[in-house]
């Protein structure tokens, strides 16, 4: 199973800290989020800045990631100020 954390306004707006789901890429990972919990966006979860197991991925190649067992997806949304 992997674990998805959630931080910044991605946890407020939705209440939720994390939660677990099956193995597959980012794509299938973020896709049972959004069936899991509908009140967060695919948008904001596009968005996102992710790290794998504490580790930065960017780009679009990192929808393809392949995450393992045990493995832990956190999602940061993205800050704006000035």
């Amino acid at each position: 199973m992997i674990t998805v954390k959630f931080f910044g306004l991605i946890s407020v707006d939705s209440n939720i800290r994390q939660l677990i789901v099956k193995e597959g890429t980012v794509r299938q990972v973020l896709d049972e989020v959004i069936q899991s919990c509908p009140n967060i966006s695919e948008h904001k979860l596009e968005q996102a800045i992710m790290f794998v197991n504490k580790k930065h991925i960017s780009g679009n190649k990192r929808f393809s990631v392949v995450l393992k067992d045990g493995d832990e997806l956190a999602l940061l949304s993205p800050s704006s100020g000035g």
